[in-house]
């Protein structure tokens, strides 16, 4: 019985921190879009750095075991989301935690890595996403993905 409540709840796992946002069978590269946060240390310290994905239009993203909430990169179809992103910071023995929710337009066939700045002047948080093609030939620009909103009238810009 604990060998199958086991088997079960690794079966829940988010394998390498990588989670198919997407109904149905795995796209190939040229009809997807990935987005990508970052786990590792800073700058070949033992501080702390993480950049995850831990919600798409409202939906929480599964988390990876003995991690924080969500995944380090997410498969989704080419569109318009709100990615609800987590930052991890740590400095001595204190880890700073900010989120975010950015409005994004991902193009198919384009992997985007989200860029993360921290001021500690300011206490300023920044994100960016840089994107580059998933497969050759690169069939999309992958040019800026964030949307912004526009102060004039209250819509939004790409």
């Amino acid at each position: 019985m604990i060998a199958m409540a086991a088997l079960a709840l690794a079966g829940c796992a988010n394998k390498g921190g990588y989670v198919q946002f997407h109904d149905g069978e795995p796209l190939p590269p040229a009809q997807k879009a990935i987005v990508q946060g970052h786990y590792g240390y800073r700058d070949g310290s033992m501080a702390n750095e993480m950049t995850r994905i831990v919600a798409i239009n409202g939906k929480t993203v599964p988390k990876q075991w003995f991690v924080a909430e969500g995944a380090n990169k997410v498969s989704l179809k080419p569109g318009y989301y709100e990615l609800k992103i987590l930052y991890v910071h740590g400095v001595s023995l204190i880890d700073y935690y900010s989120y975010i929710t950015i409005p994004v337009q991902l193009e198919k066939n384009c992997t985007y890595q989200i860029i993360t700045t921290w001021s500690s002047l300011d206490s300023a948080m920044t994100y960016d996403l840089i994107g580059k093609p998933s497969s050759m030939p690169a069939s999309s620009t992958c040019g800026q993905a964030i949307v912004e909103d526009k102060s004039d009238n209250d819509g939004i810009s790409i």
